[in-house]
This record gives structure tokens, C-alpha cells and sequence, in this order.
């Protein structure tokens, strides 16, 4: 028997307890309607002998001869309907004359004044309950005044008898039906409650760190789809766990590798501020020998032995002295001034600059500004130098042969994009990747510190740079500048 079945016959059950209500209120409301039928007619019969014992009875009293002449109509009376005794009261309340089945002094006196008392439902039920019968009355009137009444009572078993056993009979129903729908619902939820307890049970365990806790799957079918359930959870924390597990672990690794690549670039940065020191001692230093080379050569004769010797010393000095120039400007920590301005001069200066160089090499160039490009906040020496670098490596990848180099500048959202599109041989995947790196280079006589300047002024400006190149397609490198302030 499946769950969904039990829980039917269940609701079946406890269906069956409000309709039993429903008819015990509904026989219980018969009854009281019956009572109240009995206290109408009850009264009517009493009407039928006021206007006959009304003329035995004055204000002051009942005339002497009263109690015999009521009597005879108080027997009739009980002799025409199924009434337990009848009597007449005066108007002090005292008893005229009374006719009983069980005896004259049953009949109790009473003021006239209360003919039919309102009657609550406590009172209906107490009837049930307790040997009480139904009193109906009628006033004997004289001249228009109250002077008396006629009361009658219904004999008890004729009121509630047959009441009280149909009553009784539907509560035996009511009571049946309750006991058994409670008992049968006991043993149904006895049986949901013990599966639901253990999946519970199972539950906690798994709070508690339990790994890969199974349950037996039990035959009802929707407690067996809880349980099922229950077993891909469990199974499913604990692959999750062991992931979470396995993933902790590596991040352990990688925070032990970050944390000594932290110590190794400290280490690094370290030596940089020391190399930093020493290239600009050496670069004092080369200056000095260039300068005094210089003084030689303009001092000796041009057909002396040892002058192309001097200018080979003068050469290297310069290109060494270059070379350490171009290493501090990578390597010192500038302190940047920005200035809420235009790039376009900037980048039109850049292209400027490298005009002549460009003609040598026969190279055309060119500079494409569209129009609405905001001003950034930006530290315009140092995107020249960076813009220097790009157009200087654009022209010498398109030795010897020439050809095109096409600066750009537009808009990108609230920043901007400015563009160096050459015509040269291009590069490879793996050259881009490294492209940016410093000391990183294809060239024979170049220092690899050109593009890394190059970005180290983008991200000093919150922007990027990037290259799209494919060998014999040119190469675009695209910097990225926002358009947001930027304190620095």
C-alpha cells in the first residue's frame, strides 16, 4: 500500500468524523425544534380550558366552588393528550386546583406572569440528560386583566424520549467512527513517522561530518522517493566535499608558490633598486668617457692611426650609455603629473617626432582622429615616450623595404583607443606573447625595453595594451586609456 493511498483512506476517515458532526448538530437542532413545537401546543391545549376556568376566578381569588368545576376540565384535558398532569394558579401564584397521573400534590405553585420561558440550548440538553418534562401554560383572563393560569406538563419520556435515544445513538456513531479513524491514523502515521525519523536521524549524522551516509530505501514509494533523494545528497556533499578538499589543497600550494614568487620579487625589487644605482653610476661614467673621447678626436689629426679606434670607442660608449638610459627609464619608480587634457597633440607630437625617420625608411605615415574623443586625465610626457616607442618599432620592422604606418585615435565608451597599424612582416603566437616583456627582443642591436615601457605607461594610467598580429599581415598594438579621473 503506497503512501499516497494510506494518507486517502486517512482524509476518508477524517471526512467521515465532520459529517458525523454534522448530524448530531442536525438531529440536536430537531430536537430542540421539537421541544419548541411541544411548548406551542402545550400552550394551545391550555388556551382550550382558560376561557371555562376564567369564570371561576376573579382578582381577588377563586370563587369557592373553582376547585371542583376546574378539576373536571383539568381530567379532560389529560385525558385528550399525553400530558403527565395540568393545574390552575390564581394570581398570587397559589394552586386552584390540580389533576395529576401520579398524584394531586405534584403540581407546584407559580406566578402567572411567566407562560413560556425563553429556553437556551444548555437547557434542551440538560432535558436530555436529566428526567425533566416541558411546561406550557396559558393566562385566564377576566375583564381584560390576568387573573390566573392554566399550566400543563408534558410527561418526560413523551418530550425527550425518543430524542434521546436517536441522540444517543448518533453519538455511539460519532464515537466509533472517531476512535477508529484515530487508531487507524496512529498506525499510518506510526509508519511515516518512523522512515521520516530515520532520515532525520541520517541528517544530523551528516551535519555532524559523516561522509557517504546511505539509507535503506523503503517500499512506500513516495517515502521511497525521499530517501532516494536523501542517499544523492548525502552522495553528492561528499563528492563535494573531497572537491572542496581537493581544491583546498591546491589553493594551499599556490598560496605556498605565490607566497615565495612574493618573497623572490621583494628579493628582486631589491636587486632593481641596486642595479637602478649602479646603471646610473655607469651611465655618469660612460658620459664622462664619451666626453673626453669626443675632446680626443677633435685634437688628433684625421689621418692619425688610432682615430677609427677612438670614434669605435665613442660608438660603444653611446650605444651602452643609450642602453642604460633606456633601463632607467624602465626601472625608476616616476612619480607621475596628470593633467585633465586632449591626447590627440600628443599622439600627432609622437608621430611628428618620427617623421624624418619614417621618410629614410620610406615609410608613409599618417594620423586618423575621430571626432568626440574626450580628454583624460593623463601624464602627457610619459604617453609620448610611450607612443615614441611604438612608432620607432613600427618603422624599423618595415626596413628596409618601406611602408605604411597608420596612427588612430577614437573613442571607447568614456576613455579612449589609440591605434599603430604598420604594414610590416608581423609576428607569430609565440613572439606576442613575450612581445611586452622586458629585455625581450628580436632585434640584433635592440635593448627588449621599447613595448615594456609601452606598458608600463598604459597600466601607470589604469589602461592596457594589447597586439593583434599574424606573420606577413603587419602587427596592431592598441592602448587602452579610461576616461575616469585617476588619482595618483
Amino acid at each position: 500500500m503506497t503512501l499516497r493511498l494510506k494518507l486517502f483512506l486517512l482524509i476518508a476517515g477524517i471526512t467521515v468524523f465532520p459529517a458525523t458532526g454534522v448530524t448530531a448538530v442536525a438531529l440536536w437542532r430537531d430536537v430542540q425544534r421539537g421541544q419548541e413545537l411541544l411548548y406551542r401546543e402545550g400552550a394551545m391545549l391550555a388556551a382550550t380550558v382558560a376561557p371555562g376556568a376564567s369564570r371561576f376566578v376573579v382578582v381577588d381569588g377563586a370563587r369557592p366552588e373553582a376547585r371542583d368545576a376546574i378539576e373536571v376540565m383539568l381530567q379532560r384535558l389529560l385525558r385528550s393528550a399525553p400530558l403527565e398532569r395540568a393545574w390552575a394558579v390564581d394570581r398570587s401564584g397559589a394552586v386552584i386546583a390540580c389533576a395529576s397521573t401520579t398524584g394531586e400534590g405534584d403540581c407546584p405553585p407559580g406566578m402567572p406572569s411567566a407562560f413560556a420561558p425563553a429556553e437556551s440550548p444548555v437547557q434542551a440538553l440538560r432535558r436530555l440528560l436529566e428526567p425533566e418534562g416541558i411546561v406550557a401554560s396559558a393566562p385566564l383572563l377576566r375583564d381584560e386583566a390576568v387573573v390566573g393560569a392554566i399550566r400543563i406538563a408534558y410527561a418526560h419520556e413523551e418530550v425527550v424520549g425518543s430524542a434521546r435515544r436517536l441522540a444517543w445513538s448518533a453519538a455511539v456513531v460519532a464515537g466509533f467512527w472517531i476512535l477508529l479513524g484515530q487508531a487507524f491514523g496512529a498506525i499510518l502515521f506510526a509508519g511515516i513517522a518512523r522512515s521520516i525519523t530515520r532520515v532525520v536521524e541520517a541528517a544530523e549524522q551528516l551535519a555532524e561530518g559523516e561522509q557517504g551516509l546511505q539509507l535503506d530505501v523503503p517500499q512506500d514509494r513516495e517515502l521511497a522517493d525521499l530517501v532516494v533523494a536523501f542517499n544523492r545528497m548525502s552522495a553528492r556533499l561528499k563528492a563535494r566535499r573531497d572537491e572542496n578538499e581537493r581544491l583546498i589543497g591546491e589553493l594551499e600550494a599556490r598560496v605556498a608558490q605565490k607566497t615565495r614568487e612574493v618573497l623572490r620579487a621583494d628579493r628582486l625589487a631589491t636587486l632593481g633598486g641596486i642595479a637602478a644605482g649602479f646603471a646610473h653610476e655607469l651611465g655618469n661614467s660612460l658620459n664622462v668617457i664619451r666626453g673626453y673621447t669626443g675632446v680626443v678626436l677633435r685634437e688628433l689629426p684625421e689621418d692619425h692611426a688610432n682615430k677609427p679606434d677612438l670614434e669605435a670607442v665613442k660608438r660603444e660608449t653611446k650605444r651602452a650609455a643609450s642602453l642604460m638610459e633606456r633601463f632607467l627609464v624602465f626601472a625608476r619608480s616616476k612619480v607621475t603629473t596628470t593633467q585633465r587634457q586632449s591626447i590627440e597633440p600628443v599622439v600627432r607630437e609622437a608621430v611628428e617626432v618620427v617623421g624624418p625617420a619614417a621618410a629614410q625608411a620610406k615609410v608613409e605615415t599618417s594620423v586618423e582622429v575621430e571626432g568626440g574623443v574626450p580628454p583624460i586625465q593623463a601624464d602627457a610626457e610619459l604617453l609620448r615616450q610611450a607612443f615614441l616607442n611604438l612608432g620607432v618599432n613600427a618603422i624599423q620592422a618595415m626596413q628596409p623595404g618601406g611602408g605604411k604606418l597608420t596612427v588612430k585615435l577614437r573613442r571607447d565608451g568614456t576613455g579612449l583607443v589609440v591605434e599603430f597599424q604598420d604594414s610590416g612582416p608581423g609576428m607569430d603566437a609565440e613572439v606576442q606573447k613575450h612581445v611586452f616583456e622586458p629585455f625581450y627582443t628580436t632585434k640584433a642591436s635592440g635593448t627588449g625595453l621599447g613595448l615594456a615601457i609601452v606598458r608600463q605607461a598604459a597600466e601607470t594610467h589604469g589602461g592596457t595594451v594589447e597586439v593583434e598580429s599574424a606573420p606577413g599581415r603587419g602587427a596592431l598594438f592598441r592602448v587602452r586609456l579610461p576616461g575616469e579621473e585617476r588619482k595618483t
